[in-house]
Protein backbone atom coordinates (compact mmCIF):
# COMPACT_ATOMS: atom_id res chain seq x y z
CA UNK A 1 0.00 0.00 0.00
CA UNK A 2 1.07 3.57 -1.11
CA UNK A 3 1.97 6.04 1.66
CA UNK A 4 -0.02 9.18 2.02
CA UNK A 5 1.03 12.30 2.18
CA UNK A 6 -1.12 15.11 3.49
CA UNK A 7 -1.39 18.91 2.04
CA UNK A 8 -2.73 22.37 3.34
CA UNK A 9 -4.07 24.10 0.47
CA UNK A 10 -4.97 27.68 1.17
CA UNK A 11 -6.37 30.00 -1.37
CA UNK A 12 -8.75 32.72 -1.81
CA UNK A 13 -11.73 32.34 -3.50
CA UNK A 14 -14.53 34.96 -4.15
CA UNK A 15 -12.46 37.11 -1.66
CA UNK A 16 -12.62 34.95 0.62
CA UNK A 17 -9.18 33.03 2.66
CA UNK A 18 -10.46 29.23 2.42
CA UNK A 19 -8.16 26.24 3.11
CA UNK A 20 -8.72 22.76 2.71
CA UNK A 21 -6.91 19.29 3.16
CA UNK A 22 -5.49 17.05 0.12
CA UNK A 23 -4.37 13.83 0.28
CA UNK A 24 -2.79 12.60 -2.07
CA UNK A 25 0.48 9.20 -2.59
CA UNK A 26 2.59 11.49 -4.69
CA UNK A 27 4.96 13.79 -2.16
CA UNK A 28 4.78 17.10 -3.89
CA UNK A 29 1.50 18.65 -4.92
CA UNK A 30 1.98 21.38 -7.35
CA UNK A 31 -0.07 24.51 -7.17
CA UNK A 32 -1.74 23.49 -10.49
CA UNK A 33 -2.62 20.59 -8.94
CA UNK A 34 -3.91 21.86 -6.00
CA UNK A 35 -6.28 24.75 -8.05
CA UNK A 36 -7.47 21.73 -10.05
CA UNK A 37 -8.77 19.72 -6.89
CA UNK A 38 -10.21 22.83 -5.80
CA UNK A 39 -12.33 24.02 -8.62
CA UNK A 40 -13.25 20.37 -8.77
CA UNK A 41 -14.28 21.36 -4.85
CA UNK A 42 -16.15 24.82 -5.93
CA UNK A 43 -17.45 23.77 -9.06
CA UNK A 44 -20.20 26.13 -9.02
CA UNK A 45 -17.14 28.88 -9.26
CA UNK A 46 -15.04 30.16 -11.90
CA UNK A 47 -11.72 28.68 -11.54
CA UNK A 48 -10.64 32.09 -12.31
CA UNK A 49 -12.26 33.31 -9.13
CA UNK A 50 -9.90 31.06 -6.87
CA UNK A 51 -7.13 32.82 -6.47
CA UNK A 52 -3.65 33.04 -4.49
CA UNK A 53 -3.07 29.07 -3.80
CA UNK A 54 -0.71 28.30 -1.49
CA UNK A 55 0.62 24.69 -0.29
CA UNK A 56 1.94 23.17 2.38
CA UNK A 57 2.91 19.57 3.18
CA UNK A 58 2.17 18.50 6.49
CA UNK A 59 4.84 16.54 7.87
CA UNK A 60 3.03 15.66 11.03
CA UNK A 61 -0.67 15.54 10.95
CA UNK A 62 -2.32 14.86 14.19
CA UNK A 63 -3.55 11.41 15.19
CA UNK A 64 -7.00 11.25 15.45
CA UNK A 65 -8.65 11.92 18.89
CA UNK A 66 -5.82 13.52 20.10
CA UNK A 67 -5.92 17.12 21.33
CA UNK A 68 -3.18 19.69 22.88
CA UNK A 69 -3.97 19.02 26.82
CA UNK A 70 -3.89 22.18 27.27
CA UNK A 71 -7.28 22.33 25.33
CA UNK A 72 -8.58 19.52 27.58
CA UNK A 73 -11.10 20.06 30.29
CA UNK A 74 -10.44 18.34 33.64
Amino acid sequence: MAQKHLFLVSYILDNQPQSTEIESEAETLSVDQAHAHIAALHSAQKPANITDVQVTRILHPKEPGTTPGHYQQP
